[in-house]
């Protein structure tokens, strides 16, 4: 999860934030992992006691799944846009021009992020469990780009840069000097850690690993190797005795450590270490075209210290953007499918390994549609930007009813602490607020493109 979760975000608008505005607004990076980390660990909870995903709790709320899937999918049609894929070609031209490309370049990217969203499908087949593939892919992931990055700013980020950036994560309230754009801002926290229903993930995460009642649920098997992996249509509870209570208190302190000691310092590292090579090598850079984001750094680094590292940075850009694009897609396919999965009484018959044939079909679909999605994408920036205003919306949302779920479904002695409830009120005060304002900015040109 926190290979997932360092990704085109961190690589894409961390740099543009804070080549353009320094380290002052990271702050917001450290209030949206902080939320993030309640959210989390309120799925995460929900997932040890049954065995489920957070949306199916979602869905044995009132007023009832066919309300919850009609709202949950306006809030998610901003992760259906494969914009990860369409950055990720960017570096991937880069280094066939030996230069960035510019708008006249437009087909070969477009070609190629054709072939990098259909190839992002390949590691969903094997592995027995999806997740099983998903976690080789993400472990070798992270040690590249930590790697990389790691010796970048050890070496050659001056001391002033690294103060600059660490300090920007607690400098709370500060913002940009002069006009500045919320809606940049906002895509900024939507990027920090997990966001968006993403998020939800965590829940699938603690099932799929077999902790708490996970390990009496199962999980969704690949299309090659999963033969004696099912997944039951139903979660499963366990009765609330002292011994049980104390087995809880155990996993409860196990997904803690997880949560605080890798998935939330991996998503602040894998956020500072590009913004302090943007801050390092771009300063206050200005109207950066969507194509040249994705590698701006690179040429930068490479004026300075040799050509090879702009290959080196260039693939750095992918290897960041492409392994999490695999995951948005396993993450799309994997929340609905646990929704029909449960929900779609027809599918009640069907054996626990016949689940894939849910999983695949809904990857199928998702690969038609990013096909015609990639050839609409306007602006890969300005589409990164939308999709994290849009996606604030539903994080914000779905944080109450998470704590709507847990107070009403979890027996009285599994129930969350106050201060995991006021986290989760924060979350959607924070993520809601932001886009708010976003969007208040931004309604002129909105409302004129829209001919009111």
């Amino acid at each position: 999860m926190a290979g997932a979760n360092v990704g085109g975000g961190e690589w894409l608008l961390g740099p543009l934030v804070s080549a353009q505005y320094g380290g002052r607004v990271l702050w917001l990076a450290t209030l949206a992992i902080l939320f993030q980390l309640f959210y989390n660990l309120a799925v995460m909870r929900y997932a040890l006691y049954t065995g489920e995903s957070i949306f199916v709790g979602f869905f044995r709320t009132p007023p009832g799944p066919r309300f919850w899937i009609v709202l949950y999918l306006v809030f998610d049609l901003g992760s259906f846009w494969p914009f990860l894929a369409a950055n990720a070609a960017v570096p991937l031209a880069a280094v066939i021009l030996h230069r960035l490309p510019t708008i006249q370049d437009g087909p070969l990217v477009r070609s190629l992020s054709y072939t990098v969203f259909l190839i992002s499908f390949i590691p969903l087949i094997f592995g027995g469990k999806i997740y099983n593939s998903l976690e080789r892919v993400m472990v070798t992931k992270l040690v590249l780009i930590l790697g990389y990055l790691s010796f970048i700013a050890l070496f050659w980020v001056s001391w002033e840069t690294k103060w600059e950036i660490f300090s920007g994560f607690f400098r709370f309230g500060a913002l940009p000097d002069g006009d500045f754009s919320w809606a940049t801002l906002a895509a900024f926290a939507a990027i920090a850690g997990a966001g968006g229903l993403s998020n939800s993930t965590f829940s699938n995460y603690t099932r799929d690993k077999g902790w708490g009642m996970g390990a009496q649920v199962g999980a969704i098997p690949s299309a090659v190797g999963g033969k004696t992996i099912q997944l039951s249509h139903s979660g499963k509870v366990f009765d609330v005795t002292p011994q049980n209570l104390a087995h809880w208190k155990g996993w409860l302190r196990h997904i803690l450590r997880d949560q605080l000691l890798l998935w939330a310092p991996a998503s602040a590292i894998g956020m500072a270490l590009p913004a302090m090579m943007s801050y390092e090598f771009i300063p206050g850079i200005k109207n950066v075209d969507g194509n040249a984001v994705a590698a701006m750094t690179a040429q930068a680094i490479s004026d300075r210290h040799g050509e090879v590292f702009w290959f080196l940075t260039l693939i750095c850009g992918f290897v960041i953007m492409f392994p999490t694009q695999i995951s948005n897609v396993d993450s799309i396919s994997r929340r609905w499918t646990d929704v029909i999965w449960v929900g779609a009484k027809r599918l009640s018959h069907l054996q626990g390994n016949q689940v894939r044939s849910v999983y695949y079909s809904l990857l199928g679909v998702y690969a038609v549609w990013g096909l015609v999605a990639l050839k609409l994408t306007p602006n890969p920036l300005v589409l990164a930007i939308a999709t994290g205003v849009m996606v604030n919306f539903g994080l914000g949302l779905s944080s109450l009813h998470v704590l709507f779920v847990n107070a009403v479904l979890l027996p009285k002695e599994l129930r969350p602490p106050w201060l995991m409830n006021v986290g989760l009120v924060g979350c959607a005060i924070f993520y809601i607020g932001i886009s708010c304002i976003a969007l208040q900015q931004e309604w002129p040109r909105i409302s004129a493109w829209l001919s009111i």
